[in-house]
């Protein structure tokens, strides 16, 4: 088995990581953000989080269960603050970054401000684009024109992390819905 979340296939998979690098792109809505940090992706979330404005909503997004629970996207019942997310995020920090089975969402309730941790390992940064482009700067992370995922890759879905997915989706009260279409990308 794999011991990483999200690899390329040049001819043995392998573990891909991005060089620290970052774009902005324009979308069918609001421009955004690609940032492909080599590592430490929730160290980053949570940086970037804290020029958001708070109370936040999270959106964990399992497309792939390995029996925990159903392929669905799964909303905290109720808003939570700064500090409940920084615990959340650091509780599940080696799950998220170790695990191809989902995408987890942080969206502030009072503005457009969102962060998405995708399965492809890169964060989507929507809202204050100036404000994450000056951290992503002071990280000493370089802009490019374009970001692109290699092709082809894989995803591993590793059995050491069903029980911190159990876990997580007992952690609060989730309020369940349907994937999206676009959920499965």
């Amino acid at each position: 088995m794999s011991d990483f979340k999200f690899g390329w296939k040049p001819e043995e998979p392998q573990r891909y990581e991005y060089p620290n690098v970052w774009s902005r792109e324009k979308t069918t809505g609001p421009e955004r953000l690609v940032i492909a940090p080599t590592s430490d992706h929730i160290s980053l979330m949570i940086e970037l989080s804290n020029v958001m404005l708070e109370p936040f909503w999270v959106l964990y997004v399992l497309t792939v269960p390995r029996g925990e629970g159903e392929a669905a996207r799964y909303q905290n019942a109720e808003p939570i603050g700064r500090e409940e997310a920084v615990r959340f995020l650091s509780r599940f920090k080696q799950f998220f970054e170790s695990d191809g089975r989902c995408h987890l969402w942080l969206k502030s309730v009072s503005n457009s401000d969102l962060l998405v941790y995708d399965k492809h390992n890169v964060i989507y940064g929507y809202g204050q684009l100036s404000a994450f482009e000056e951290i992503l700067s002071k990280r000493g992370m370089e802009k490019v024109e374009d970001l692109r995922f290699p092709s082809p890759h894989i995803h591993n879905y590793r059995s050491e992390f069903d029980a911190p997915a159990r876990e997580l989706l007992n952690y609060w009260k989730w309020t369940q819905s349907s994937l999206h279409d676009s959920d499965e990308n």
